[in-house]
């Protein structure tokens, strides 16, 4: 039977582990608004710092067969750093979002070769 490890973390680790959090939280930009728009087929962030992020549905895992309706019910999660569509059953981390990650490594994988594959074809 293998060995089962022990990890000791001492109460000064943690201590600077939470203050790390908090120096790098003045830092993270937060979701105040999300809206989904029919007409540009598009997902709209409002973030805290009056920023504005448009990204196309099409390039949002999970979001490709929601109606309008489900796409436009967006809960706001922790403080503004998620978003979760409780019909579609999908949630985004909004520091993925704004980093380019749209989905699981395999969706942007299959973003990268549809998109090679539009740049080919044009």
């Amino acid at each position: 039977m293998p060995e089962i490890a022990s990890i000791v973390t001492t109460d000064a680790e943690i201590d600077a582990a939470i203050e790390q959090a908090r120096l790098c939280e003045k830092f993270d930009r937060r979701v105040v608004r999300a809206s989904y728009f029919s007409g540009t087929d598009s997902l709209v962030l409002l973030l805290e710092n009056s920023v504005t992020l448009t990204v196309p549905r099409r390039l949002l895992q999970g979001l490709a067969n929601g109606n309008p309706h489900d796409l436009n019910q967006i809960e706001i999660l922790g403080r503004g750093t998620g978003l979760y569509w409780p019909a579609l059953d999908v949630a985004h981390l909004v520091s993925g979002l704004l980093a380019g990650v749209y989905g699981s490594a395999k969706w942007m994988e299959h973003l990268e070769v549809e998109s090679e594959a539009n740049r080919i074809s044009a």
